[in-house]
């Protein structure tokens, strides 16, 4: 069983649910738990019918002929084609739709620059831009089907050109912003991308830093590009090369006007790469239809944030207004930030810079001045902020805020309980009650979440990702396949069934598509993590299946240690790998980042490993402790354990052009000769 680790004064509470305002669930979408219990089973049992429900959203330019065929195209019978025969755009659900039911002039996307620089756009204004980029990219030659890379920060255009690809039939591939050019090539190469767009430069934390300039000689390289199309964020001089193009000037010059293609509801909307076991990223595919459907029911169910598609009484300019901070180089950007909220018609906040410049509390000023209702971040950020006090969080009027949430790894126990009391103000007494944490679990392959807890009725446990979204059927699995009945017991986690938003396949290798995720259970579709449930019907995540230290043939995973170290007060963050013992077999090391103003010391390591050894147990120690700023992440906050390992013994650390922050890996590096030969 997984455990969220308690200071002393804590553990009389840990057997407590928390429960979201009583006030939330008077105009929910679905008012209890009885109903959602339903609706789940209505979804399991007749899935054909749920999703033709759900599906009324969208605005179809011909109906489809049948919800889903199991007979897939790609010759495998797990995942099959949802909305046969069915024609749309995404934009068009996004965009033209609101405009021609006459909501034209009510806001849809606001965009904040790091130096307070705002746009806002209305559905005409931003379709005047939409439509602008894409006939450059038309004038450019991109055609239905061309693949498109995207390499940009978090500037306006990022949304722009997107939606620009996707109105005429593009597959984009968006790089996150702070990947190398040797990434952007890896993924040009990789799906014979036509076009390249990219910033002259990008701005961070009040510096600017070159971007298109990284690109000189790797760029040459790639056959496939016809143009390398420039977006002016700073104005600066690049390095000339002979495929380049001023795609800032080039939009300025274009008309307004623009269809949008006629899509089949299997056709590609967008590749995006995510990180394998070997290093290699695979081109996640995710389709038109399915996509959009699934991801505008979750946010629709889950959040209850007022958006067009359903007013009930709340005037357009007066919707809820949802923020969330992820990067749109990551499948939360793609689906919370853009797709999901658009075509909900929701007013969505994007913003270009990080949490902690120009001042410690800029996400808190940001809900404040935009009045925020619903905020979406990751338990990396919470942690990184809670760092810095109370003082940062309570300086700022969050009054306005219905809801908070997390997303990208397990929020355990210190940050989940900062984040109900501080953030949320939530109480704390014997049936806690405040503005609910909504805590999701999914995967860029999934398309949005799999489990989570719908934000107005669901009681919450601290690091419990809850129950499955509708249409999702959850299975704890043995190394043979079979069910494991016993409940409190780690578990390989995995889906019996397919649903309207997964991935269809790795570009161009469906084969590795099939053996990562369908061959080790037949007719399932596995996570590669392992969860457990407890005896109420929680479900636990448990870390990745490959992320278990076996220490005198105690199986532990990662985040159960990870918890309990992070239970030491004036611990910040820790991530724990195997380290080979002679006696053991394995031992824990950890590697440790302390609260700010906290001075790392050998007296302090043995403190943690005391106190780690007396929450956890005996056979937790975290043997070998190493202080460090920070860890190798991805941008969606999963620790990179691949890249820990290898540095802890001191192998070849292999591709790291996965991680949000590279500079960190030759620290650690450095860190770790410091320890110099570990004896026992």
């Amino acid at each position: 069983m997984v455990k969220f680790y308690m200071s002393s004064e804590q553990e009389k509470e840990k057997s407590k649910k928390y429960y979201p305002l009583p006030e939330l669930s008077e105009n929910a979408r679905v008012k209890s738990m009885d109903e959602y219990k339903k609706m789940w089973k209505k979804s399991i049992e007749d899935p054909d019918a749920f999703w033709a429900e759900e599906a009324k959203m969208v605005d179809w330019f011909e109906p489809y002929d049948k919800v889903w065929i199991q007979e897939s195209k790609y010759d495998d019978n797990f995942v099959g084609q949802w909305f046969v025969g069915g024609k749309l755009n995404v934009v068009y659900n996004c965009i033209d739709r609101w405009i021609e039911k006459g909501y034209g002039d009510e806001i849809a996307l606001i965009w904040i620059g790091e130096d307070d620089t705002e746009k806002k756009y209305t559905y005409k204004t931003l379709k005047d831009d939409v439509c602008k980029a894409a006939n450059a990219l038309k004038e450019l030659g991109v055609e239905k089907g061309d693949r498109v890379c995207i390499w940009l920060p978090m500037v306006a255009d990022l949304a722009i050109v997107m939606l620009a690809c996707a109105r005429i039939g593009a597959i984009h591939s968006i790089v996150f912003g702070g990947f190398s050019a040797e990434s952007v090539k890896d993924r040009i190469d990789d799906s014979d991308c036509k076009l390249l767009i990219v910033a002259d430069q990008t701005r961070r934390a009040g510096k600017a830093k070159p971007m298109k300039d990284n690109l000189e000689g790797i760029i040459e390289e790639c056959s496939s590009i016809e143009h390398v199309c420039i977006v002016k964020v700073t104005g600066a001089d690049t390095y000339s090369y002979d495929k380049d193009v001023d795609f800032t000037a080039l939009m300025d010059k274009q008309s307004t006007d623009c269809e949008c293609e006629v899509m089949d509801a299997e056709d590609p909307l967008f590749i995006l790469y995510t990180s394998g076991t070997t290093g290699k990223p695979k081109g996640v595919v995710h389709t038109t239809a399915g996509y959009l459907v699934y991801g505008m029911s979750t946010n629709k169910y889950v959040w209850d944030y007022s958006c067009l598609i359903d007013l009930k009484g709340v005037k357009p300019k007066d919707r809820d207004v949802w923020y969330c901070t992820a990067d749109i180089g990551w499948i939360t950007g793609h689906t919370q930030i853009i797709y999901s909220p658009l075509a909900l018609g929701a007013i969505s906040i994007m913003y270009e810079g990080v949490p902690t410049w120009p001042h410690k509390g800029r996400f808190w000023e940001l809900c404040q001045k935009y009045n925020v209702t619903h905020f979406y971040t990751a338990p990396t950020a919470i942690r990184a902020l809670m760092k810095f006090g109370d003082e940062e969080v309570k300086k700022w009027d969050l009054s306005k805020l219905k809801m908070l949430g997390t997303v990208g790894e397990v929020c355990n126990w210190p940050e989940w309980k900062w984040y109900w009391t501080v953030v949320g103000n939530g109480s704390t007494g014997e049936k806690p009650v405040g503005r609910p944490i909504v805590d999701s679990y999914w995967q860029t392959e999934t398309g949005s979440y799999m489990m989570v807890n719908f934000g107005a009725i669901t009681p919450m446990k601290p690091g419990s990702c809850t129950f499955p979204f509708f249409g999702v059927n959850p299975k704890l699995l043995d190394e043979e396949g079979d069910e494991v009945e016993k409940t409190n017991t780690q578990a390989y986690f995995a889906y019996d069934r397919p649903w309207p938003g997964l991935m269809r396949s790795v570009w161009g290798d469906h084969p590795r598509f099939v053996n990562t995720y369908l061959k080790k259970f037949d007719g399932h579709y596995f996570t590669g993590d392992y969860a457990m449930i407890d005896d109420e019907g929680y479900y636990f995540i448990l870390g990745r299946s490959d992320d278990v230290i076996k220490v005198s043939g105690h199986r532990l995973g990662s985040a159960e240690v990870e918890s309990a170290i992070n239970s030491h007060p004036k611990v910040a963050e820790s991530a724990v790998v195997p380290y080979p013992h002679p006696v053991k077999g394995s031992t824990i090391f950890a590697y440790v980042t302390l609260m700010t103003g906290v001075d790392p010391s050998d007296d302090l390591k043995k403190d943690i490993q005391k106190h780690t050894r007396k929450v956890a147990g005996p056979a937790v120690l975290p043997e070998i402790i190493m202080f460090t700023e920070a860890v190798p992440k991805t941008r969606s906050g999963k620790i990179m354990r691949r890249i820990l390992k290898a540095i802890a013994t001191k192998q070849d650390i292999g591709n790291t052009m996965t991680l949000a922050n590279p500079e960190v890996v030759e620290n650690l590096i450095e860190e770790r000769e410091k320890l110099g030969e570990i004896k026992f």
